[in-house]
């Protein structure tokens, strides 16, 4: 429920748009959910694909260097192993990291940000790849779990941010509407001399 403030009929805080979820994290009902979901499970099919690609690249990897099947059965359990513990530092540490509260305007700013760096990264890091392919596998569960720890939390950064700077300006507004308010007289003689 939109807030009004006192003695100001009509006019409503309208609470800010962050990034993702718009205005549906204020009342949290079905709309957030469902956009909460599904930009989940579309981030995990992005990076469960790239886990199947890096995998194939990595069995292939190891296959064209030539080293035996018994010694990659080797590689594959050390690197299964590592893939496991990646994952959990991953979601431990992203989970224990502190977090900065970005106001809305920081949340878009840091989405557009993020944007673009993810193209700028996309066309530049095709040469890491076979710099990085022992690597590959964990460093993709690190990112599953990075993902993970802010996916499950009850609310984002983006909401708490965007909550905290709607009841600031709330607290603003109710400020305003009671300065705005004519003071009661004290006595009589205030109240005689405002009736003349």
């Amino acid at each position: 429920m939109k807030s009004t403030a006192d003695g100001v009929p009509g006019e409503q805080v309208e609470p800010a748009a962050i990034p993702r979820l718009g205005t549906t994290w204020f009342d949290r009902g079905a709309g957030y959910w469902l956009r909460r979901i599904a930009h989940g499970c579309f981030q995990l099919a992005l990076l469960l694909f790239a886990g199947l690609v890096v995998t194939a690249f990595y069995a292939g990897f190891w296959e064209a260097v030539g080293v035996p099947r018994s010694a990659r059965t080797a590689v594959y359990e050390v690197t299964a192993v590592a893939c496991l513990l990646s994952l959990v530092a991953g979601f431990v540490r992203t989970r224990r990291a502190p977090v900065e509260i970005p106001t809305p305007e920081q949340a878009w700013r840091e989405h557009r940000s993020r944007q673009r760096r993810n193209a700028a990264s996309a066309a530049g890091g095709r040469w890491t790849l076979l710099l990085l392919a022992p690597v590959l596998p964990a460093t993709v569960a690190w990112a599953i779990g990075t993902w993970a720890a802010p996916t499950l939390a009850r609310r984002t950064a983006a909401e708490i941010g965007a909550r905290e700077d709607y009841e600031r300006r709330v607290r603003e507004q109710e400020e305003r509407a009671e300065a705005a308010r004519p003071l009661p007289p004290r006595n009589r003689a205030e109240r005689r001399h405002g009736r003349r």
